[in-house]
């Protein structure tokens, strides 16, 4: 027969695995797409004055800046440029000049000209950009 201890060791036992189960796929899903999106920060007016936004981007893609917010900001910030470098464009589609500034509370000074001037994004993973400038060192160097 069983003692008491062991049936509680048991118990125990089976309560213990439970709790070390592995999260569903939707969280894990969800925690990954979090992990891959970068985030900017924008405001329409200087030192990240009202109204504010905070744009979801998809590493690589170039993302065209939603209607109201075109032509309309004055402050942007990556909110993760540990992780991602973004690059700021006059026109849609990621074209004309382009700034990298990754934070910039005013961008009416300096010469100003981007702002009210951001029409489109693109944030690159760092990683990709290491790896970019190690393969063209490697091509210049032969």
């Amino acid at each position: 027969m069983f003692s008491i201890k062991s049936i509680i060791a048991i118990a125990a036992f089976g309560v213990l695995s439970a709790s070390a189960a592995p999260a569903a796929n939707g969280e894990e899903a969800s925690i990954v797409g979090r992990q891959n999106t970068a985030y900017v920060f924008a405001c329409q007016n200087i030192r990240w004055g009202n109204p504010c936004t905070t744009l979801a981007l998809s590493p690589g893609a170039c993302t065209d800046v939603p209607g109201g917010w075109n032509d309309n900001i004055s402050s942007i910030r990556n909110q993760d440029s540990g992780r991602f470098h973004c690059v700021w464009y006059e026109h849609g589609g990621c074209g004309g000049r382009s700034y990298s500034n990754q934070e910039d509370a005013n961008l009416a000074d300096g010469d100003g000209f981007f702002n009210d001037r951001i029409s489109s994004m693109r944030c690159n993973f760092r990683q990709f950009l290491a790896a970019a400038a190690e393969d063209d060192a490697k091509t210049e160097s032969k």
